[in-house]
């Protein structure tokens, strides 16, 4: 299975709610430096252009600021008022289609199999 554009904004995603819950959480006060991007995505084991991403989102959403040349920073009053995770509902939900995904995907790899057989038999 190759990956999608929208595979990619999950990991953009995923990293931006990691680095938001340790602003949320105090482990990254207000005012405080993030570390480089070259550090987060060695964090995340992803591309450096993931990483930016991720930030530009906690940029956008207001948790972090961007200083030109210094580097990203904590927010001095981050906006956790509005920011609400998912539901457990919703992600219930997207687990379980997730599941299915995966589930037909090993019955397209076994129907595959089976038609090349059915094929080689003839």
């Amino acid at each position: 299975m190759t990956p999608t554009a929208d595979d990619a904004r999950r990991v953009n995603e995923k990293i931006a709610d990691a680095l938001r819950a340790d602003i949320v959480s105090g482990r990254l006060k207000p005012g405080e430096k993030l570390p480089a991007v070259r550090q987060i995505a060695e964090r995340f084991e992803v591309a450096a252009g993931t990483a930016t991403k991720a930030l530009q989102l906690l940029a956008k959403r207001g948790f972090v600021r961007a200083e030109s040349t210094r580097g990203y920073f904590v927010s001095d009053q981050p906006d956790t008022q509005g920011e609400q995770g998912p539901s457990s509902e919703f992600l219930t939900i997207m687990r379980e289609i997730e599941s299915l995904r995966t589930h037909l995907a090993r019955l397209d790899d076994r129907l595959q199999h089976l038609e090349s057989s059915a094929q080689s038999r003839q």
